[in-house]
């Protein structure tokens, strides 16, 4: 079977597209052979060969794109030539797009191509929502592990612990798709080493050597794939190619008039024109990202992009009219958009109707190979919708402990670790050979001493615009204070008449107000789950680099000597430190993380602001995480391991994790320490515990500085938001403490001491000119300088208060089980006393972070009853009005409500009111249904207590309130009924029986009476 009829699939009478004649591990396995055995000894026809495969190999990785539906009067004449090149003799080629011959009608294109439209064609009015969208039975969103062909069969059962336990690293997909492993860098690799011997060749070898050999072989990719979701870089790309297109036309002008020199926008050979250009590029709309996109895609200048040009210049891309189905109509495919110098001197031929066509229409970014792919494969979690019905098949396993993440899933993930590795190595950052056929030019990114080359820029490029800014908007800072001060001063125009002092200062934000400054433009959207992951991989990927280890200590001590030299007196100190020029100091992050630290910032402050708390899922806590791994990088410990050489016995050829093999792993790990044997060293992430202390020293004092706003910021929102979390919940309430732990147990002494030097502009000269990179690198996303850690004092006092008034207010509503339900989980935990410890040590952490009094206390200490065990039990508790007895309480009457007088000194601010003080108002015998009771039984005892006290004569006044209703006045009627409560002297409650612990206590002692005392036989 040719390669090409097996990696082609065909489609059915319902227009759903089935798999192909190989299944997908034998598929893969005959692409693998193709790269290592024909591919580089086959010369120019198996390259061509290779370039026609490509698109079916993305079609069967991805699954096929669903395109827009074409004209019928091209339909026709598509239909026309596909069935006259299906008669067509033997003696006639068909020769591809890109000049090579097929070797069967079944792999051309056209063929292919009327699958692909009778599939659009036929798909409902559902399937024309998902337009752009992968269709599915691609390789990465099947479900199961795939089995090759002759496998024996096998249960569920045993397939799903098959795919549990099976390293995808012997996967042939895997294979195929990952990255080549990058070259140790170390001195201890010899010829014999597995390191060093020449590793299996995979698809992204093969197109990075396209790349480079071949630039002019480009695919097609639709702008609507782009426009529906990242509306703004497309507004960007226009303005920024607008502006160079303009740039290079003066260029042409000023050289045919006899200029010669004239400066280009970019350069189609000098990596100078390209180096200069980049760095001093910033995005027309605020998104330099998208900008450096166009640049990298643009690099012979705009006429690189015919197609885009003629769209932006005729009008296309103002956000306002984006383009719908009519619009799409009249697409090319991308399978015959091979662009090749014979195909360009025939564009050159094209009649100027045709051309005319395409401005009235989407265009398509002419890419490489490598980068079309990248284009895919990072797009592919945004357009494919079987994810997200595997992701809601797992949520419902979930709750019966049988969830698995699916097939595709965990091998995207897995590929997407080989791509971080591969174009963001840890610890290696001089210029690489890409793909291993030669080198790429570089391009500065404006940070760090070595820049990242082309291949890696556009990745990590692509990562951010795709997921980490994707559809978030977040306001500039500049932005935000200005819609901030509109408010406010239309709130203070139309309140009351303030003097002009008052009035500027309130205009000005803090950093209390980071929540407000924060809010989207736009609608906020959520990512994806699975890019929610995707970016917390990220970020741990980044973080762990040992490079950034190296680099912050090495910074660190400069600061720490300069500090030194400071206090000594022996260097002069300028003020403000702006004009000493020996305080010079090299940037302490690498390329990539000061690449992406503006929009990794915005993607948390955003995530803080938009996303829900109470949701475990939501991109509230994904984005939380992802900042404490960024803000913590200390976390991260270099553990090593025995590098076992290939051939050794030690290989398991990917069976499961015996016990005797991790057993001989530990060993070897073991006696790697103290012998010979060759080591590596890799991070390790160790999660600290809500209670346990920080574990930051000063070699991090650098790295702290260099991301000064993304400590304060983020913690700003926090504060604000942290009132939102569930304290009142006996379950929640620990959940809830140990998130607001978390976060708080970062900031200790030393990170605040740090944080509070620069802010308060008391630091050295190096820390200040690292702040002062910092803040050059983050532009317009830039808070201003004049904000400190004392603006959040009031969010921080008020976080204080809930959580210390939730807890009391529990501990004074236990009754007799919940207070022995307590000790003895405090007693089996090994806990005691730990709930006041921990809310101790929060209010000093606050104490200190917020530069409180050290007598500070969050609520009035209350007068403690000393009744032995009636206070373990719950029989001690004070009556309504004992609260009373406080001073600083308000003047309350007997049913707790306040008088006038209470009023009056709330109002003079004599008095304040306790949080405590909120107390239950109703009749018990009426309340709503307790977690522990049930509803049923609530139900039916309240009705009999009612009727046995009503026949009995035990309660004689009605009900509720003569001549109201609960919606007209539920408070009254609350208090009405408590007063009746309080005014009877006996009554029959029989809700006890309602309550499911009273119903245990009782079966366990009929229990012990019927099987100890003989009782009940």
């Amino acid at each position: 079977m040719l390669l090409e009829e097996a990696l082609s699939s065909s489609s059915t009478s319902d227009g759903k597209s089935t798999s192909s004649p190989l299944p997908p591990s034998d598929a893969a396995l005959a692409l693998l052979s193709f790269l290592r055995d024909e591919l580089p000894a086959g010369g120019i026809s198996a390259e061509k060969r290779f370039v026609n495969l490509f698109p079916l190999i993305v079609d069967r990785a991805f699954g096929e794109l669903n395109r827009p539906q074409p004209p019928s009067a091209s339909e026709g004449n598509h239909n026309k030539s596909t069935s006259g090149s299906g008669s067509s003799s033997p003696g006639t080629t068909i020769t591809s797009p890109g000049g090579s011959t097929y070797s069967s009608p079944a792999s051309s294109p056209s063929s292919k191509l009327a699958s692909t439209y009778t599939t659009t064609a036929s798909s409902s009015s559902a399937e024309d929502k998902k337009l752009y969208h992968h269709a599915d039975g691609g390789w990465l969103s099947l479900l199961n592990t795939p089995r090759p062909t002759g496998g024996a069969s096998s249960s569920p059962s045993s397939l799903h612990h098959a795919q549990k336990t099976q390293s995808l690293d012997n996967d042939p997909i895997v294979k195929l798709l990952s990255a080549p492993k990058p070259p140790r860098q170390d001195n201890q690799a010899n010829n014999n080493d597995a390191y060093s011997q020449q590793q299996q060749p995979t698809l992204l070898n093969a197109l990075s050597a396209e790349s480079i050999h071949r630039p002019q072989i480009k695919f097609k990719f639709p702008l609507g794939a782009l426009s529906p979701l990242f509306m703004e870089l497309i507004q960007d790309w226009k303005q920024c190619y607008l502006e160079e297109a303009d740039k290079a036309n003066a260029a042409a002008t000023m050289a045919a008039r006899g200029g010669g020199g004239g400066a280009r926008a970019f350069g189609a050979s000098s990596t100078a024109a390209t180096h200069t250009t980049t760095i001093t590029i910033e995005g027309k709309i605020g998104k330099e990202n998208a900008t450096r996109i166009l640049y990298h895609l643009l690099l012979n200048g705009p006429n690189e992009q015919v197609e885009l040009k003629k769209y932006f210049q005729s009008g296309g891309g103002n956000g306002n009219n984006v383009l719908h189905q009519k619009n799409l109509n009249q697409l090319s495919s991308p399978r015959a958009a091979f662009v090749t110098p014979m195909k360009q001197q025939q564009q050159s031929n094209t009649p100027r109707s045709t051309a005319a066509t395409i401005t009235n229409n989407e265009p398509n970014i002419e890419l490489t190979m490598l980068e079309y792919y990248l284009f895919f494969f990072l797009r592919f979690p945004m357009a494919n919708q079987e994810w997200e019905i595997q992701l809601q098949d797992q949520l419902r396993r979930m709750r019966y402990g049988t969830s698995t993440t699916a097939y595709g899933q965990r091998v995207y993930f897995h590929l997407m670790s080989s791509y971080m590795q591969y174009y963001l190595p840890h610890g290696v950052y001089h210029h690489r050979p890409d793909g291993g056929h030669g080198t790429t030019p570089r391009v500065d990114v404006g940070a760090g001493e070595a820049p990242l080359d082309r291949t890696a820029e556009l990745f990590l490029r692509l990562v951010i615009e795709f997921w980490v800014e994707g559809q978030v908007s977040p306001p500039t800072f500049a932005e935000g204070i200005q819609r901030y001060r509109n408010g406010r001063s239309a709130f203070l125009s139309t309140s009351f008449a303030s003097t002009s002092s008052s009035s500027s200062s309130s205009l000005n934000p803090t950093l209390r107000d980071s929540f407000e400054l924060t809010q989207p433009k736009t609608a906020y959207v959520s990512p994806p789950s699975q890019i929610q992951i995707g970016v917390l991989n990220l970020v741990r990927h980044l973080v762990s680099d040992v490079t950034v280890r190296n680099m912050v200590k090495n910074a660190s001590v400069s600061c720490q000597h300069r500090q030194t030299e400071e206090r000594e007196g022996r260097v002069t100190v300028t003020a403000g430190n702006d004009g000493d020029t020996s305080a010079k100091i090299v940037w302490c992050l690498p390329p990539a993380m000061s690449t992406i630290q503006p929009s990794i910032f915005n993607y948390i402050r955003v995530g803080l602001t938009c996303g829900s708390i109470h949701d475990l899922r939501s991109i509230f806590h994904r984005a939380l995480e992802a900042w404490l791994v960024w803000i913590e990088p200390w976390n991260y410990v270099m553990k090593r391991r025995a590098v076992v050489v290939s051939g050794s016995g030690s290989n398991n050829n990917g069976s499961s994790a015996s016990a005797t093999h991790r057993a001989g792993e530990f060993l070897r790990n073991a006696a790697a320490t103290v012998s010979s044997h060759r080591v590596e060293y890799y991070p390790a992430y160790v999660k600290p515990k809500p209670t346990s202390p920080s574990t930051y020293s000063s070699q991090w004092e650098a790295y702290v500085v260099s991301n000064l706003n993304l400590y304060t910021v983020p913690l700003a929102i926090f504060l604000k938001r942290a009132r939102e979390l569930d304290f009142s919940s006996t379950n929640e309430y620990p959940r809830s403490l140990a998130l607001v732990q978390r976060v708080l147990r970062v900031f200790s002494k030393q990170v605040v001491t740090v944080l509070n030097s620069v802010l308060n502009r008391r630091a050295d000269a190096l820390s200040a000119s690292l702040a002062t990179m910092h803040r050059d690198n983050m532009k317009a996303f830039c808070p201003p300088s004049s904000w400190k850690l004392t603006d959040c004092q009031l969010d921080a006092t008020n976080l204080l208060e809930e959580i210390f008034s939730q807890y009391q207010k529990r501990k004074n509503e236990m009754d007799i089980f919940d207070r022995i339900e307590a000790r003895l989980n405090a007693l089996f935990s090994g806990k005691i006393g730990s709930d006041e410890a921990a809310l101790q040590s929060l209010l000093s952490q606050v104490r200190y972070l917020m530069h409180l009094p050290q007598d500070y206390q969050v609520l009035p200490e209350e007068p403690k009853s000393s009744l032995g065990w009636g206070s373990f039990l719950g029989l001690g508790r004070h009556k309504d009005g004992s609260l009373l007895e406080n001073l600083l309480v308000p003047e309350r009457d007997t049913s707790g409500r306040l008088t006038d007088k209470g009023r009056a000194q709330i109002y003079s601010g004599a008095r304040k009111c306790n949080p405590i003080d909120v107390h239950f108002v109703g009749d018990p015998l009426l309340a709503r249904v307790k977690t522990y009771e049930i509803p049923v039984l609530v139900e039916l005892t309240v009705h009999a207590s009612n009727y046995l006290n009503e026949k009995l004569g035990l309660v004689t006044e009605p009900s509720a309130v003569e001549g109201q209703t609960v919606e007209e006045d539920a408070l009254s009627k609350h208090y009405y009924e408590m007063e009746r409560y309080q005014k009877t002297l006996f009554r029959i409650n029989l809700r006890f029986l309602a309550d499911s612990r009273n119903i245990i206590f009782a079966y366990v002692l009929w229990w012990l009476f019927r099987t100890v005392g003989g009782f009940f036989q």
